[in-house]
C-alpha cells in the first residue's frame, strides 16, 4: 500500500476534495492500471473482481484502496477521521426522454446498529459526524457498459448542514427511524416510512440478513443501513455539484416553518384547510383547467394538492427528494372506491426475470411515500374530505404483496392465455376481484394486440406504443399493477368512511 500522505493532506477537508478532482476524465480501469502497473497477473485478477456486479468490491471500495490508499473498512466513524469527510463514489444517470440528470441510486451512509442501542437522536449519533461532510465522486452510468470502464466526472464536498430545511426534515426522520427501533418494532422497518432519510434493507437476501433485533430478540428483523433517498441525491447533484439552475418551488418557504411540528403535519394543517370545498370551487380558485372532461379526474384533482400548497408547478421541492407521490382518491356516496389505483408500466420480458428482492414492485412501495387526496361525491359533486399520508406496511409488502407478485410472474412464465369475452381479449392473469392487495392489468390509452400472427385493439396500428412484446413473439397491451380499490379503501382513516 502507498504512503497516502504523499498525495494528500487526511486531516484537510480541501486537500482530500483537490486530490479527489484530479480523478477526474479517469475510468476505474485507469487506477487500477496505475495501481498495479508492475503486477500485470494482479491487475487482470482485480479487473475481473470489481467488474462481476456480484462481487462485494464496490467502486468505492476500489477509490478508497486505489486512490486513496486505505483500507476499506466499516467503522462508525467517516472515511477520514481526522478531516471527519466521508467518501461516497455514486453513479448517476442521464434522463434521455425528459433530459437532466438523476441519482442512479440511494447513497448508503452506513448500518444501523442491531446488536447495540441506537442513538435516539441524530445530533448525539456517529450518522451525524458521516453526513456532516461527504466527499461525493460521480460516475456516469451508461448502460451495457463494463463497471470499470466508467468515467469519473465530478468530485466535490457536500455539507448536509448547508440548508436547514433539509437538516430538520433528516433530524425528524432519524428520530422516527430510531422510535420504531427502540419500541422493538425494526422488523416493521420500511424506507418508505420517512422523507430524505431512509432504512434501506443491506443483506444479499432477506433470510441472509435477517437478525435478532437488540430491543425485541423474539422478533428478527432484516439488516438495514442509514441512506440518503435516491430522489433527495438526484436533488444534491442537480442542485450543489452539477448546479443546474433549481426548477423546484419549495413547499417550505422558511425553516422556522418546522419549529414545533413535522413536515407531514405542516402538510396536512395546510391542505386540509381547505376542507369542504367542492372539486370545480378548488379548481376555479387555483384556475385549473384540465381540459376534456375525461382527463379531468385523473389531472386537475392532483394538481390541486400542489396549488393548496402554494406551489404553481407539480414539482415540489420536498416531494421530489422525499419520493413522495400524490394520488387522488375519489369516495362514492356509499363509501366505495370505483376505480383501482394504477401505478408505472413495466417492461414484460424484464419482470419474468427478476428476483424479487430487487424487484420494481418491491422498490417502488418500499421506497416511495404516497399523499392521498381523498374526495367524496355528495350530491352529484366531489367534495374535499382531506388527505392523508400513507405508505405500504412491510407486512402487506413482503406477505401477501410478495405472494400476488410471484403469481402474477408466474403466470408470465408459465404463458399468457388469450380468449374473447364478448367483443373483448382477456387473459388468465389474475384480477382485481381474486387478488388482495397487487394485480397486473393493462394500462394505456389503446388496447393493441398480437396474436398468432393477427393484430386486435383499437390501438393495432401502433403495436410499439400500445403493446409490449412476450417471450413467445405475441403482444399484449402495455401492463402494470394495480392497487385494489378494496385494498386502497381499507387503508384510509376510518374519518374518511363515515
Amino acid at each position: 500500500m502507498k504512503d497516502a500522505s504523499i498525495f494528500y493532506d487526511d486531516s484537510n477537508p480541501s486537500s482530500i476534495e483537490h486530490y479527489a478532482k484530479q480523478a477526474i476524465g479517469k475510468t476505474f480501469l485507469d487506477i487500477l492500471e496505475d495501481y498495479f502497473r508492475e503486477k500485470p497477473e494482479e491487475l487482470i485478477e482485480k479487473i475481473n473482481y470489481y467488474n462481476n456486479p456480484r462481487s462485494k468490491g464496490s467502486l468505492g471500495n476500489l477509490i478508497e484502496k486505489y486512490y486513496f490508499y486505505y483500507e476499506p473498512n466499516s467503522i462508525s466513524e467517516p472515511d477520514f477521521p481526522k478531516a471527519k469527510v466521508e467518501l461516497k463514489v455514486t453513479p448517476y444517470e442521464k434522463l434521455n426522454k425528459k433530459g437532466g440528470y438523476k441519482a442512479g441510486e440511494r447513497l448508503v451512509i452506513g448500518m444501523i446498529p442491531r446488536d447495540t442501542p441506537i442513538e435516539p437522536s441524530l445530533a448525539g449519533s456517529h450518522l451525524f459526524d458521516k453526513i456532516n461532510l461527504i466527499l461525493i465522486i460521480l460516475y456516469q452510468r451508461i448502460k451495457g457498459n463494463e463497471r470499470i470502464t466508467h468515467t469519473i466526472d465530478y468530485a466535490k464536498l457536500f455539507s448536509i448542514l448547508g440548508c436547514k430545511e433539509d437538516l430538520l426534515i433528516i433530524e425528524d426522520d432519524y428520530k422516527k427511524i430510531a422510535e420504531k427501533i427502540m419500541d422493538g418494532r425494526a422488523h416493521e422497518l420500511s424506507e418508505s416510512d420517512t422523507l430524505y432519510l431512509g432504512a434501506c434493507t443491506k443483506g444479499a437476501t432477506a433470510e441472509k440478513s435477517t437478525r435478532p433485533q437488540y430491543y425485541n430478540s423474539e422478533i428478527p428483523a432484516k439488516r438495514r443501513a442509514f441512506c440518503l433517498k435516491q430522489g433527495f441525491m438526484t436533488y444534491i447533484i442537480n442542485t450543489y455539484i452539477f448546479e443546474d439552475i433549481n426548477t423546484y418551488e419549495p413547499i417550505i418557504k422558511n425553516a422556522e416553518e418546522l419549529i414545533g411540528t413535522d413536515f407531514e403535519s405542516l402538510v396536512t394543517t395546510k391542505i386540509n384547510s381547505f376542507i369542504g370545498r367542492s372539486e370545480n370551487s378548488l379548481a376555479s380558485q387555483f384556475l385549473i383547467d384540465d381540459g376534456p372532461k375525461k382527463k379531468k379526474a385523473k389531472g386537475a384533482f392532483s394538481q390541486l394538492a400542489f396549488r393548496m400548497l402554494g406551489v404553481k408547478s407539480n414539482n415540489a421541492e420536498e416531494f421530489v427528494k422525499g419520493n413522495v407521490i400524490v394520488k387522488t382518491i375519489r369516495l362514492e356516496e356509499n363509501n366505495t372506491i370505483r376505480e383501482d389505483m394504477s401505478f408505472p408500466t413495466f417492461v414484460i420480458k424484464e419482470f419474468i426475470e427478476e428476483d424479487w428482492e430487487d424487484s420494481l414492485v418491491r422498490e417502488y412501495f418500499s421506497q416511495n411515500k404516497f399523499l392521498f387526496m381523498i374526495f367524496k361525491n355528495e350530491n352529484g359533486r366531489y367534495v374535499f374530505k382531506g388527505c392523508q399520508f400513507w405508505n405500504m406496511p412491510t407486512f402487506d409488502l413482503e406477505g401477501i404483496g410478495y405472494q400476488e407478485w410471484k403469481i402474477s410472474q408466474d403466470t408470465f412464465k408459465n404463458g399468457i392465455e388469450f380468449y374473447f369475452q364478448g367483443n373483448k381479449i382477456a387473459n388468465n392473469l389474475p384480477n382485481g376481484s381474486k387478488s388482495n392487495i397487487f394485480f397486473v392489468r393493462g394500462h394505456a390509452h389503446q388496447t393493441a394486440h398480437l396474436i398468432n400472427g393477427v393484430k386486435y385493439g383499437k390501438g393495432q396500428s401502433q403495436l410499439q406504443t400500445y403493446a409490449d412484446s412476450l417471450p413467445n413473439g405475441d403482444m399484449m397491451t402495455n401492463q402494470c399493477f394495480w392497487l385494489t380499490k378494496k385494498y386502497v379503501l381499507s387503508q384510509l382513516d376510518t374519518k374518511f368512511k363515515s
